[in-house]
């Protein structure tokens, strides 16, 4: 018997390294009923922040609706996503 599988969503942003941004940032995933699995950020020599979040159980519409939002976000420089299975 094959157990369900549930797709996680990672969510890959690089931003500016101001004060504010970071959590601006994450205010995007507050519009989820669910909380963000993971959050890590590395600190770049330039200046930068890449953050890797990652949600669990996320529907794939809800998922590509906070990726256009990012991708249109003055403060993100660049935002991906990615789907797998944790």
């Amino acid at each position: 018997m094959t157990a369900l599988t549930e797709i996680a969503n990672r969510f890959d942003i690089l931003i500016g390294h101001n004060p504010d941004t970071l959590e601006a940032v994450l205010t995007h995933f507050d519009q989820t009923p669910l909380d963000r699995s993971t959050v890590r950020t590395c600190r770049h020599r330039d200046g930068t922040l890449a953050v890797k979040v990652i949600v669990e159980r996320l529907a794939e519409d809800d998922a590509r609706a906070i990726h256009d939002a990012l991708k249109k976000n003055d403060r993100v420089m660049d935002a991906r996503l990615e789907h797998f299975w944790p």
